[in-house]
């Protein structure tokens, strides 16, 4: 996860080791996973009501689904550095893996890896 190659002088020239930078990336990672899951019940339970509204508000809760789900992270600086450390400057929140899964259940199919 941690690339070889990085240095902590790079981001903080005070560090004299990465411990906290790595704990604190550490932390992030499990918030990440937190938010993904919260995500995932929250749309399984968005698509579970909508099966009991009437057309043709059931059609409209279901295409509004995924909205306002979260604020987008990218903008700071420690998820910045959070992404170029763990994933190589990619967003797990915008991985297909995770974007094709959320789609699944916003559908009604079960996926139970988040």
């Amino acid at each position: 996860m941690i690339d070889s190659d990085f240095n902590i002088a790079d981001y903080c020239a005070e560090a004299d080791e990465c411990e906290l930078i790595l704990s604190f990336c550490q932390l992030v990672d499990t918030m990440i996973k937190d938010i993904q899951h919260l995500e995932a019940e929250c749309v399984r339970t968005r698509y579970q009501l909508s099966k009991h509204l009437e057309e043709p508000e059931d059609l409209y809760y279901r295409s509004n689904i995924l909205s306002g789900l979260r604020t987008p992270y990218y903008d700071s600086l420690a998820y910045q550095m959070y992404m170029a450390i763990y994933y190589d400057g990619g967003d797990p929140l915008s991985f297909r893996e995770w974007t094709s899964a959320i789609n699944r259940l916003a559908k009604g199919f079960e996926d139970d890896r988040f």
